[in-house]
């Protein structure tokens, strides 16, 4: 964990810096948090620590039991079919719009994204796959401007981004298989085609979706 935290809106800072190390599995699923030693390494009291355990509990990164404390929350099957399933309803409004407002310099900013995320499977850099990976899809809702979807996808970001760290390095042992998902998504938003770019989306979904059914890794 980091040892530092900046002297405003701290549990903001606290929960994301708690969320951060639940993303990337410094904490793991069952990983008990404690506010007191929270508070001693981030430097700051436990009001915050405890605002920002509420915040996570409700987001659904840790579990409070009555009279045994908080835990790292796990994901099932069950959870990660969840967010797909919800990420395959909302996301082809997101391209439907974006492809409304799209322009040829957007188009090449996600040229470059992807460009970025071949790079980086091509160096096996999980963690930098999956920062282009993310941006990639929140320049397509940004594009939608829709601020309540925008709003949904930073929550929903967060979850897939958990996933992410889950899953690929189990089913995905060739990261530039991953990248190379999003070269059908790209090449339709350059033909400004909607349903063919939504019909990429999809295949992508489940080609990932697939890998982690056919496993029994995660349960």
């Amino acid at each position: 964990m980091p040892k530092l935290v900046k002297s405003y809106t701290l549990s903001d800072q606290v929960c994301d810096l708690l969320k951060d190390s639940i993303i990337r599995g410094d904490l793991k699923p069952g990983d008990r948090l404690l506010e007191l030693d929270i508070a001693k390494n981030y430097n700051v009291s436990q009001a915050p620590v405890r605002e920002a355990l509420s915040r996570l509990k409700n987001e659904g990164f840790v579990i409070h039991y009555p009279h045994k404390g908080t835990f790292v929350s796990n994901f099932s099957k069950k959870n990660i079919e969840e967010v797909y399933s919800f990420r395959e309803a909302v996301e082809p409004l997101a391209i439907k719009r974006a492809i409304s407002n799209i322009t040829d310099d957007d188009l090449e900013k996600l040229k470059s994204i992807y460009e970025d995320m071949l790079q980086a499977g091509k160096e096996n850099d999980l963690e930098m796959l999956n920062k282009h990976d993310i941006a990639f899809h929140t320049y397509i809702y940004k594009l939608a401007d829709h601020e309540f979807m925008f709003n949904v996808w930073e929550n929903l970001s967060s979850a897939s981004n958990r996933i992410w760290y889950l899953t690929n390095q189990i089913y995905f042992k060739n990261l530039n298989e991953v990248a190379k998902l999003h070269e059908p998504i790209l090449n339709a938003l350059y033909k400004r085609d909607a349903e063919e770019c939504i019909a990429a989306f999809k295949a992508h979904m489940k080609f990932v979706w697939d890998k982690i059914r056919d496993e029994e890794k995660i349960k």
